[in-house]
C-alpha cells in the first residue's frame, strides 16, 4: 500500500488528486494539508507516509522549497512529489536537487498523476513528459561553457573518454588514432581549456562525465 499526503492550498485540486488516486487500489490518502500551518503539522505524519505531494506555492506567497526542505531534514521521511503550474526548469531542478523525487505539471496531472505517484514510492525519479519534451530539462547547453565552444569535435571525443577512465592507448584504439595524435590534441585541449598539466585535465573530464551521468539519472522519468 502506498500512503500518499496531499498539500495544496486549493481544495478543488485536492478533490481532483483524491478522484485520481480513488481509482487505484493500492493508494491510500493519509492526509491533506491546504496551508502552511496545516502541512507542518502533518510533518509527523509524513514521516509515516510514502509519498508527499506538494504544490510549489502556498497561499499564494510560500515558496514549497521550504517545506521539500523541512521534511528532507527528518530522518524518515517520504518521496516527494511537486505537482505544480510552474515549468520553470531551474525551479524544477532546484526541487529535485533538493530532495524531490518528481515533479509533474498541474497540466499533465491527469495523465500522469498516479504513475508518478507510484514511480517516487519505489524511490525512482518521475518528471512530467511535457518538460522533457520541451527540452526544458535538456542537459544544460556547452554554450553555458565558452570554453567548449573552442574545442574540435575530436577534441570532445578524447575528453568524454578520457572523463570515462580511458588511458591514451585505449583512445587512440577507440578513435583509430595514434598515441601521439592523442597526446597532441591533450596539450590543445589543455591550452584551450586553461589547464595546467594532465591530471587537472583528467580532473577536469572526470568531473564533467560524473556531472553528465548524475543529469541522466535525475532528469530521466522511471
Amino acid at each position: 500500500m502506498i500512503r500518499v499526503v496531499l498539500v495544496d492550498d486549493h481544495a478543488i485540486i485536492r478533490e481532483g488528486m483524491k478522484a485520481l488516486l480513488a481509482h487505484d487500489p493500492e493508494i491510500v490518502v493519509m492526509g491533506e494539508a491546504g496551508t502552511v500551518d496545516e502541512a507542518e503539522c502533518l510533518l509527523p505524519l509524513m514521516e509515516e507516509s510514502d509519498v508527499l505531494v506538494l504544490d510549489m506555492l502556498l497561499e499564494q506567497q510560500t515558496d514549497g522549497l521550504d517545506i521539500i526542505q523541512k521534511a528532507c531534514r527528518k530522518e524518515q521521511h517520504p518521496s516527494i512529489l511537486v505537482v505544480s503550474m510552474f515549468t520553470n526548469a531551474d525551479l524544477v531542478k532546484r526541487c529535485l536537487v533538493m530532495g524531490a523525487k518528481g515533479y509533474v505539471t498541474k497540466a499533465d496531472a491527469t495523465r500522469y498523476f498516479v504513475q508518478a505517484i507510484h514511480a517516487v514510492a519505489r524511490k525512482k525519479t518521475f518528471v512530467s513528459p511535457s518538460l522533457l519534451a520541451s527540452a526544458l530539462l535538456v542537459d544544460p547547453s556547452d554554450e553555458e561553457d565558452p570554453t567548449w565552444e573552442t574545442l574540435t569535435k575530436r577534441e570532445r571525443d578524447i575528453l568524454e573518454l578520457l572523463g570515462k577512465g580511458y588511458p591514451s592507448r585505449r583512445i587512440s584504439a577507440q578513435l583509430a588514432i595514434s598515441v601521439s595524435t592523442v597526446g597532441t590534441h591533450m596539450e590543445n585541449i589543455k591550452s584551450k581549456l586553461h589547464l595546467s598539466d594532465k591530471n587537472a585535465l583528467i580532473t577536469y573530464a572526470t568531473r564533467r562525465e560524473s556531472e553528465k551521468e548524475e543529469k541522466k539519472k535525475l532528469f530521466s522519468p522511471a
